[in-house]
This record gives structure tokens, sequence and C-alpha cells, in this order.
């Protein structure tokens, strides 16, 4: 195996993506109700900053030599995209939520997230527009030696040209249809990642120094 810490990391990712995805669609279909649907969405999203980083860490420890540029730039951006996503989130959690419970959330509405033209909603979307620059850098780490790493390039493409429908949704909110695909997108990049990092180290490209150290 590549990395057992990268798989997990990227398993990791991935079960919080989807924990994001499933009282999201249920928020849009009407089914979740406040405050419920903003705590179920918010938790997870802690959970997945903290988690992609690290599997963007593992992912720079295997990338050869060669490839460092992409794979440690991928990761300087994600470290962004993780420092603004998790303000906002613990923000939520710990400052809004509590006090709309309470009945005096008035003075920290401005801190509220996720509606047209909230402080926090530029935040959001400027870092999850961070996330898909990430894996779009870090796609040019991935070499064409096997499938997995294959997959994964082409995934991490994928999730990466949605940055500007994400960014952009500042400008024009509709831009949310087309930046929704991020559900389909960065899932499919964490299970391509997970996948590649579970490769045997024989089909690896990693320097040997690397190898060795394990």
């Amino acid at each position: 195996m590549r990395s057992r810490f990268g798989f997990w990391a990227a398993v990791v990712a991935l079960m919080a993506a989807l924990g994001y995805a499933v009282p999201q669609l249920l928020q849009a279909a009407g089914i979740l109700h406040d405050p419920w649907d903003r705590i179920f969405i918010f938790a997870p999203s802690l959970l997945l900053a903290p988690s992609f980083v690290t599997a963007m860490a593992a992912l720079h420890v295997v990338t050869p030599q060669s490839r460092h540029a992409y794979s440690l730039s991928g990761l300087a951006i994600a470290i962004m995209y993780g420092t603004l996503v998790s303000l906002v989130y613990i923000t939520q959690l710990n400052v809004v939520i509590p006090h709309d419970l309470a009945g005096d959330g008035g003075p920290y509405a401005i801190f509220a997230c996720c509606g047209t033209h909230q402080f926090t909603t530029g935040i959001d979307l400027l870092g999850y527009m961070l996330m898909s620059v990430a894996t779009l850098l870090a796609a040019g780490a991935f070499t064409a030696s096997s499938a997995t790493a294959g997959w994964s390039r082409w995934t991490f493409i994928a999730n990466g040209i949605l940055a500007p429908f994400l960014l952009f949704q500042l400008l024009w909110p509709w831009l949310i249809y087309v930046g929704a695909l991020w559900l389909i997108t960065f899932p499919a990049a964490m299970i391509a990642l997970a996948l590649f990092f579970r490769a045997p180290d024989g089909t690896s490209n990693e320097p040997s120094s690397v190898r060795e150290a394990k």
C-alpha cells in the first residue's frame, strides 16, 4: 500500500463530503428544517476540511520529486481552503446557531452563512474555490503509471474546473446549479485518491528515499 495514512485520510474526507451532501439535498427537498439542516451541514464540513488537507499532505509525500511543484502547490492551497472554511463552520456551530436557538441571534446575524451577499458566504465560496484549485494543481502530481493514478488525475481535474463556478456565485447566484456538481466530482476524486493510496508500492513513482523510510 502506498500510504495507509493517506488512504484513511481520503476515506474520511469522502465520508465527510457525503455527510455534508445528504443533509444539503434533504434541505433542498424541504425535508430537513432549521436548525437541524444547518447543524447537519456544518458539522461534517468541519471534519472535511482537515481530512482533505491531510490527504493532500499524504499525496505530497508519495509524489515523485520531479512533480513536487504540483503536489506542494496543491497542499498549500488546500491549507488556505481548510483555514478559511473552518472559521466559517465553527462560527456557525459555536456562535450563530446557539444564539439563534436562544432567541438573541440578531446581533450575530452578520456572521450567518450561507445566504446571498453575506460576509461568511463570500469566505465559504472563496474556500471552496481554493479547494478546487488545489485539486487542479495536484492533478499534475499523478503520472500515468497506473489506472488508479490516471483516474485520480482526471477526477482531480474535473473537480478543479469547477473553481470559477464556485467563486462567481458571488456575482451570479444561479451558478450554484453548476457548482453543485461538486457533490459528484469531489467524492469521485476522494474515491480515486483512496484507491491510489491503496495500490501496491511497486506501482508507485516514489523516490527511493521515501520508500526506504517506510
